[in-house]
């Protein structure tokens, strides 16, 4: 550049920037007194309209979160915040506001707008409510979430810092005051999703409402909310709810004094969030079921933040009583698992009296049904008093005088109904309705109306029972299944009335060793007349129904005036005598006496053991024997009280071996066969012997007693003369009442030794009374040498005297039919023959005297076939045919003598007058002649 020119430029240059120096300083001065101006105007006015377009921007921003806002006026204040009025904030899904706000104060810095943050760092709210829309309320209509809603809100980075909120949740009055970090959802994005927010919010709110209504059941219910953020991501709250009672919360039946319950929530990135609620109050009560005392509770929960819901998780309790159903527990410390609830697990231990229990319960609190499972040890005064209260009837069984261990499980149904209880049970001494036991233990179950006792062994002093006992409460119809060694009249305290102790006592006898049995008894404690035993039993020593035995084994089946011995087996004097069969008896209703009994009994005891066992309703039958050893008797039938009368039916067959005596005439042996019918007693089949001889027939006796007619068709064949002789002379004697014996060594019977006799007789009479019979037979004596028989050696001195000089009557057989009556034996036909002369006879024997008076005719070689004695015959034959004998006086004494050519006999020859036998059909059997 020339010289020129540069000489003008930089003194121009320095001007211009003079100029724009001056200018800007100006204009400076300018913008800031227009400022002050603004200030000034500001601070005199308080507010300024809300520029255009930052209503604009917040309308573009909520119509982004498909929101719409309404307000009334708008106002900037002078410190920088938005006032909004009369403020509705909608979502476009709705037509009703879901936020309803009389102030709205937001607050935004020039650094949160610089940097596009939509949050305002501060929002002030008064009077607001937060509603739920009507299309999602319970009722149909716009329902408040929250109402009275305020509070002052402020906003960072990452955090809301709430300065105070409070509002009213139903009758609930909330105040929340903290800081609260706002987590990332999703990683990489750093704002919540509108449409995710109000999503959640409707779901909560509708919760809320739903639930609100449980809030009525407490009187002053407050819930303060204290928020603290933790160095993770998340924070603390700690919410603290008081209220002054609560009745019936939940919809339970539960009321409690006055209530502090505080929870505190870790918030993390999980949906559902860990609660911790420790709760104190004096007193819960639980209907009128039961009440607990100075209670502190920890519960563990899980918040389900999308439904606002508290799922109890488990929960710890102490309390200082437990009183349920007027029974208390002290010092309980209950655990329970509520992550099912209303369902609940509870686990505790403890104790009721001095005695500790165990218990785990099932329970749900909704439908009011509950598990409860117990082990430990109960104190018998407490026991006695639950049993008296739930189970009165049964509570006579189970008075408990000791500790009684207990492992048992309970069901209560719908509405605490107790439904069934199943349990293992030992204990001690119990006094089960007058029935004392040493020690019990078994399985007792409880269902509905039935009680079961199983697997049970009962101990009374000695004796000893297993088995199982059922009844129903509500019939009282009962069964007993015990087996072991018991008594019956232990347990007669378990029968009404005294008829079971006197049935034992009256027709049993356990002198000694306890009897085995395995009995069933069951019927109804209401109606005595229902039950039934039926068992078996084996004893030692034993009474039965008036007959002793050493051993004894017996089915038995009983009812009230009925008793059914079923099968009988007894053994008595060391195992010689044995009984077995049946008996049945029927007693009066009233008075107890028997009126009926059905037999069957087969056996070789005593008769005095069958007069104890039928109650001598068979000496009748049996008087006439007296055995030397017990006889083999088989009987079956009944007899039967009528009135005054006793009927008899039944049949018997006996036999006895050694030695007996009918009516007092000697038997050997017997066997019979016959029935019993109203006292007649019929003998269809008799077989016996006697003095060596067999003998056969068959017998009746009829009549009542005292009047009594005996009928018999029988006969004795081979029987041995001397024997027989002695078997006459001792029935003689028996029914004379002497009691000398007869002599073997007697000559009457020595001479008579070799002969046998065969004799048939058809008879009848009364018992005892020989001059009342009539009858016939015939008799037949052979093999005898008659002639030294006393009564004949005095005819050889008789016949001397006529120069007919016998030294010895060769007589050995006698032949003769007979007629008895009036005590009188008449002998029609007699003949006595022998190898040297004939004796026809005829006459009577006398019984009362032994009286004889018999006429003879005495014919020598009557028999004889040889030459020589034929021809001897011829001679004398003319003479003797003219002598008649004269027999006469007593059977010890008799008295031979002649009557020459006197052929008129001085009595009747004719024979008496038989009576008619008492069995006409029956044929008199002959004697079989030798």
């Amino acid at each position: 550049m020339p010289s020129s020119q540069q000489s003008w430029f930089k003194p121009g240059l320095r001007f211009c920037g003079s100029c724009f120096v001056t200018l800007l300083y100006w204009a400076t001065w300018l913008a800031l007194g227009a400022s002050l101006v603004t200030l000034i105007y500001i601070l005199n006015a308080g507010e300024l309209p809300v520029p255009d377009f930052v209503l604009h921007r917040i309308e573009n921003n909520l119509t982004e979160a498909n929101l719409t806002i309404k307000f009334g006026r708008t106002r900037l204040d002078p410190s920088g915040k938005i006032l909004l009025e009369d403020v509705q904030l909608r979502s476009k899904e709705f037509n009703e506001p879901l936020l309803v706000s009389r102030l709205l104060y937001f607050r935004r810095s020039i650094w949160s707008i610089l940097s596009g943050r939509p949050i305002p760092d501060e929002i002030i709210l008064e009077g607001a409510t937060l509603q739920l829309p009507a299309m999602l309320s319970p009722s149909g209509t716009v329902e408040p979430v929250i109402r009275n809603l305020a509070g002052s809100l402020r906003h960072d980075e990452a955090t809301w810092h709430i300065d105070q909120l409070t509002g009213l949740l139903g009758t609930l009055k909330v105040t929340i005051a903290g800081d609260v970090n706002i987590p990332k959802r999703i990683q990489g994005k750093k704002k919540v999703l509108p449409a995710e927010f109000i999503s959640k919010f409707l779901r909560i709110g509708r919760s809320l409402v739903l639930k609100s209504k449980q809030l009525d059941a407490f009187d002053q219910p407050q819930l303060s909310v204290y928020l603290e953020n933790q160095p993770a991501p998340g924070g603390v709250a700690k919410c603290i709810f008081t209220a002054d009672s609560a009745h019936h919360p939940v919809g339970q039946t539960v009321d409690s004094g006055e209530l502090t319950v505080i929870a505190t929530v870790r918030f993390g990135q999980d949906a559902d969030t860990i609660v911790q609620i420790d709760a104190v109050t004096p007193r819960i009560q639980f209907g009128t079921q039961a009440s607990l005392e100075n209670i502190k509770t920890t519960i563990m929960a899980r918040l389900a933040s999308d439904e606002f819901s508290i799922r109890p998780i488990s929960a710890r309790f102490t309390c200082s009583s437990i009183v349920a159903d007027g029974e208390s527990a002290m010092s309980p410390i209950i655990n329970a698992d509520l992550r099912r609830w209303p369902a609940v697990n509870l686990t505790t231990s403890l104790l009721i009296g001095d005695r500790l229990i165990g218990l785990a319960i099932d329970a749900d609190f909704k439908k009011k049904n509950a598990f409860i499972d117990l082990e430990g040890s109960g104190a018998p005064e407490v026991i006695n008093r639950v049993l008296e209260k739930h189970t009165p009837r049964a509570a006579p069984f189970f008075v408990f005088a000791d500790p009684v261990n207990v492992t048992a499980r309970a069901e209560l149904e719908d509405g605490w109904h107790f439904k069934r209880l199943a349990s293992r049970v030992s204990a001690g001494r119990i006094d089960s309705r007058g029935v004392n036991l040493t020690s019990a233990r078994g399985r007792i179950d409880i269902e509905g109306m039935n009680f079961l006792a199983y697997d049970a062994q009962v101990e009374l002093g000695e004796n000893v029972a297993r088995g199982s006992y059922w009844m129903n409460f509500h019939s009282t119809d009962y069964r007993m299944l015990l087996n072991g060694n018991l008594r019956p009249q232990e347990i007669d305290g378990w029968f009404n009335g005294d008829w079971w102790n006197e049935f034992w006592n009256n027709h049993f006898s356990f002198s000694s060793a306890i009897p085995t049995a395995d009995v069933d008894v069951q019927g109804c404690w209401r109606d005595v007349a229902k039950l039934e035993y039926f068992g078996s039993a084996k004893a030692e020593a034993v009474g039965l129904w008036g007959g002793n035995f050493d051993h004894a084994e017996a089915v038995v089946f009983l009812r009230p005036h009925f008793t059914h011995v079923i099968d009988f087996k007894g053994r008595r004097a060391g195992e010689k005598q044995k009984l077995s069969g049946s008996l049945k008896r029927f007693a009066d209703e009233e008075t107890r006496e028997t009126k009926r009994l059905e037999f069957d009994l087969n056996g070789n005891v005593d008769p005095e053991t069958y007069h104890g066992m039928l109650e001598g309703k068979a000496d009748e039958t049996l008087a006439p024997f007296i055995f030397s050893a017990p006889p083999q008797v088989h009987a079956a039938g009944s007899i039967t009280e009528s009135g005054s009368r006793t009927e008899t039916d039944y049949s018997f067959s006996g036999q006895s071996v050694g030695g007996l005596r009918y009516y007092g005439f000697p038997l050997t042996a017997v066997s019979v066969t016959g029935t019993v019918r109203n006292g007649d007693v019929r003998l269809d089949d008799i077989h016996f012997t006697a003095a060596g001889g067999n003998g056969a027939g068959k017998a009746s006796l009829s009549g009542s007693s005292g009047s009594q007619t005996l009928g018999f068709d029988v006969y004795l064949n081979g029987a041995d003369l001397p024997e027989t002789i002695r078997a006459v002379q001792e029935y003689d004697r028996s029914q004379s009442g002497t009691k000398a014996k007869v002599s073997k060594d007697d000559n009457f019977i020595k001479r008579a030794t070799g002969g046998r006799l065969d004799v048939a007789i058809s008879a009848q009479g009364r018992p005892g009374d020989l001059p009342s019979f009539t009858g016939t037979g015939n008799a037949a004596v052979t093999r005898a040498n008659l002639g030294e028989i006393q009564l004949f050696g005095l005819l050889s001195q008789a016949l001397s005297g006529l120069s007919l000089n016998f030294s010895s009557l060769k007589l050995d057989s006698a032949h003769t039919s007979f007629h008895l009556q009036n005590g009188r034996l008449h002998f029609p036909d007699l003949k006595i023959t022998g190898s040297s002369a004939v004796i026809d006879a005829r006459g009577d024997f006398v019984f009362a005297n032994t009286g004889l008076d018999f006429t003879a005719k005495f014919k020598p070689f009557e028999e004889n076939r040889n030459l020589f004695t034929a021809a001897i015959g011829i001679v004398i034959n003319p003479i003797t045919s003219i002598l008649e004998l004269k027999l006469t006086g007593p059977l010890n004494n008799p008295h031979w003598s002649l009557d020459l050519g006197s052929l008129t006999p001085r009595h009747d020859d004719s024979p008496p007058k038989a009576s008619t036998p008492l069995n006409e059909a029956t044929e008199v059997p002959t004697g079989e002649r030798h």
